[in-house]
């Protein structure tokens, strides 16, 4: 096996984004299923009902907001380039380095946007609010594609950028 099938494609990493951003539509879906058919029962209630509506719509918008602006600065080449990979022996191949420092730089940003979707999951199986959790998994797929990266044109971008900071 060499070592170029052993990085991720464009393919793999756009399939890990979406499968990473649905996953609070899978689970707003089998909340609504616990509710409809196995009698589901709120475990307690933090907040008004009204109260979770409005910060969940809020931190959904806000979200939506700086989406794009947060991937342009965890994602930009350079910041990529710079970000050190701890726990990896160090390739000699910039096309290597630059494939890993994308992929583990794309967790990156998806953790910190899947953070306000599944603090509204946490809320949603609290109150058990089945319309909530299914409005959340929609909103994360809208975040998913308007957050996405260019994930071929962000590598080869670092790639350069990781020449250029060697040469």
């Amino acid at each position: 096996m060499t070592l170029k099938s052993r990085l991720p494609s464009a393919r793999t990493l756009n399939l890990l984004w979406f499968v990473t951003l649905s996953a609070p539509l899978v689970i707003g879906v089998a909340l609504w299923g616990l509710i409809r058919f196995a009698d589901y029962q709120s475990a307690g209630e933090l907040l008004p009902q009204e109260m979770l509506w409005q910060l969940a719509l809020g931190a959904m918008a806000l979200s939506l907001l700086v989406a794009r602006p947060l991937r342009n600065f965890i994602m930009s080449p350079e910041a990529v380039a710079r970000r050190p990979l701890t726990g990896r022996k160090a390739d000699t191949d910039p096309s290597a380095l630059a494939a890993a420092k994308v992929h583990t730089s794309m967790f990156v940003l998806l953790g910190m946007l899947d953070a306000v979707a599944f603090i509204i999951v946490a809320f949603s199986f609290l109150h058990s609010d089945a319309a909530l959790a299914l409005l959340n998994g929609v909103y994360a797929l809208v975040l998913a594609v308007i957050a996405k990266p260019d994930f071929v044109t962000l590598t080869r971008d670092t790639e350069r950028a990781l020449r250029q900071g060697t040469l």
